[in-house]
């Protein structure tokens, strides 16, 4: 039975997950709470997806650094795409379903902000799963056993090769003094050396298992003892893949600059406070227009992508918000077709709103007549009042939606005005 356990890698990919999962809850609470991402903290994603697999006592084989790999990438992005977003709605009162969801990802500023933070987050992963599995393919091509898999290898002996194996290897490496990367000798003379003192495989497995250690390195084609690798765990991992690690680093490092600096520029260029600003639209009937607050600009499509999706460039014809977007006004018009030719603008509102007891207000411009329906809700316990409004064009009906802070409500007869004919 236990031996079906440790052939199991279906409970060791799940123990992984799991392990990285619970790994991410430091990275979601600092994100959540503290308002900052830390890809740092992706780290520990990937080490407790290697406990987690570890605890589960799954066979341990040339999959093992595959599986942790595939399982932090997933958890990293069920993290940063689910897990992260439900909690901001949480956190801010907002109702999760599929369609809050669709919502929020056609919103491109939001997409933008958590993509970037995601491949991030995935830059410095790359680093540690880089190293990790480096070290766990040295540690299995070598034939540790399973229970003594470590993150970092500490001891270079294991059950085929003895302390006293290794000190023979070495002292026939300072026999032919190739001790440093300036005295070197070839791998078959070498292996003639131990061939005398072991059989020939022994004395092969030996040379190959302790290169694999970085204890016995390379160098132009020959070869050498370090001791400083033999007694120091850190020397043979750390320093001799210094350079290699540096580098990883180093280009993770420049791609997370340049995602932060495009994403800035990409701000930079959204800012409300660029560029001339727009506050008068008109309706195009009637010699109606809007007259927009110094507080409020009217946006361009490329904005109206940006912080709302491309399903608002296509839903409104004009959007307008304060620089706090407390304050919103949208404008769209609908086609009379043969259906609603004969409607009035009180039916067509009823209709939009799928109520007919609800309240309709008459407000006058001039001698235009627009008529009203008001909702109130609440976001982050801040009440919010919806003002809708329908002004029958003739051929068309043009709806003008008012959204503001109930008490600093935006009022019709301050920005719609009448041109002088």
């Amino acid at each position: 039975m236990e031996e079906k356990v440790k052939n199991n890698y279906t409970i060791g990919i799940i123990g992984s997950l799991i392990g990285a999962l619970v790994g991410s809850i430091p990275w979601v609470l600092m994100y959540i709470f503290a308002n900052m991402m830390y890809a740092i903290l992706a780290i520990v994603i990937v080490l407790c997806s290697y406990y987690g697999y570890k605890i589960t006592k799954a066979k341990i084989d040339k999959k093992f650094p595959v599986i942790i790999s595939i399982s932090s990438f997933i958890a990293i992005t069920i993290t940063m795409f689910i897990i992260i977003p439900i909690c901001m709605m949480v956190q801010n009162g907002v109702e999760i379903s599929v369609e809050t969801f669709q919502i929020l990802y056609s919103n491109n500023e939001f997409f933008n902000a958590i993509s970037t933070d995601y491949l991030i987050s995935l830059l410095f992963s790359l680093v540690v799963i880089s190293g990790i599995i480096i070290n766990l393919n040295k540690q299995i091509k070598a034939g540790v056993d399973s229970e003594n898999i470590k993150l970092i290898y500490n001891e270079v002996e294991n059950n085929s090769y003895t302390k006293e194996d290794i000190e023979i290897v070495k002292e026939t490496f300072e026999k032919n003094e190739a001790m440093d990367k300036k005295h070197t000798i070839t791998k078959e003379l070498m292996i003639e050396e131990l061939g005398r003192k072991f059989d020939e495989k022994k004395a092969r497995g030996i040379f190959n298992y302790l290169k694999v250690q970085n204890i016995i390195k390379k160098k132009s084609g020959r070869y050498y003892f370090s001791e400083k690798a033999q007694k120091s765990v850190l020397y043979r991992y750390g320093i001799s893949n210094l350079k290699t690690f540096i580098v990883i680093l180093l280009i993770s490092t420049i791609l997370a600059g340049i995602i932060v600096f495009s994403e800035q520029k990409q701000k930079e260029k959204m800012n409300l406070d660029n560029g001339s600003q727009i506050r008068s639209y008109e309706l195009g009937v009637d010699g109606l227009k809007l007259e927009l607050p110094e507080d409020m600009t009217i946006l361009s499509d490329e904005q109206i992508n940006y912080y709302f999706g491309k399903e608002y460039v296509q839903m409104y014809d004009c959007l307008a918000v304060s620089k706090d977007f407390r304050k919103m006004i949208m404008v769209f018009s609908e086609d009379k077709t043969e259906e609603n030719k004969k409607q009035t603008a009180e039916e067509y509102i009823k209709e939009a709103v799928k109520d007919e007891d609800i309240t309709i207000n008459e407000q006058k411009i001039g001698e235009n007549i627009f008529y009203n329906v008001e909702f109130t809700y609440k976001n982050n316990g801040v009440e919010y009042a919806s003002d809708n409004y329908v002004y029958d064009a003739g051929d068309r009906f043009v709806c003008i939606i008012f959204d503001s802070l109930k008490n600093n409500k935006i009022n019709l007869d301050d920005i719609i005005v009448i041109k002088n004919k």
